[in-house]
């Protein structure tokens, strides 16, 4: 199973949800894939309730919620299913041309509200209408990375052998 991120955020269960995830990974560790998403970072969390959550059910002790964060920052940001399917929580970069420029991000940070992790983590497709004729351009509803068109991506699947592109943002 492939979980492509976002566990937090999502209501009063946040921390039930992530240790519920853990465990199965623990248990299942070759079953069991979770990728980090856009919320799975300091910023988000500090600005929606994940961080609240954890200090209001573990007596504000912030450690609990810088291992949360570090859990975070350790999560793949990309799966590779078969050599078919590349899997990502937001989408492709302007930056990305095979798997191994994604292998060279450090992961280990507090994703950037520009550049390479963050398209991986932010990216959204174009509208159909303008999927033919766009290739990237600024995502002004999120106030971050891209949106990207048709050319891009059947320029990395063909270049990369994979079929299709699958994501969850």
């Amino acid at each position: 199973m492939l979980f492509l991120g976002d566990y937090v955020d999502r209501g009063n269960y946040s921390i039930e949800v992530c240790i519920f995830l853990y465990a199965l990974k623990i248990n299942f560790p070759n079953e069991i894939m979770m990728l980090r998403g856009n919320h799975e970072s300091r910023a988000m969390t500090e600005h929606f309730t994940f961080r609240e959550e954890v200090l209001r059910k573990y007596d504000n002790d912030e450690s609990v919620y810088e291992l949360f964060i570090e859990s975070f920052e350790a999560m793949p940001i990309t799966a590779d299913v078969n050599g078919d399917y590349l899997c990502m929580h937001g989408g492709i970069s302007p930056e990305m041309h095979t798997l191994d420029d994604i292998n060279k991000i450090n992961r280990f940070v507090e994703p950037p509200l520009q550049g390479f992790l963050c398209d991986i983590l932010w990216s959204d497709p174009c509208t159909d209408k303008e999927a033919r004729t766009m290739k990237f351009s600024k995502n002004v509803e999120r106030e971050c990375s891209f949106k990207f068109g048709l050319d891009p991506v059947k320029t990395i699947l063909k270049k990369n052998n994979f079929l299709s592109i699958v994501r969850a943002h």
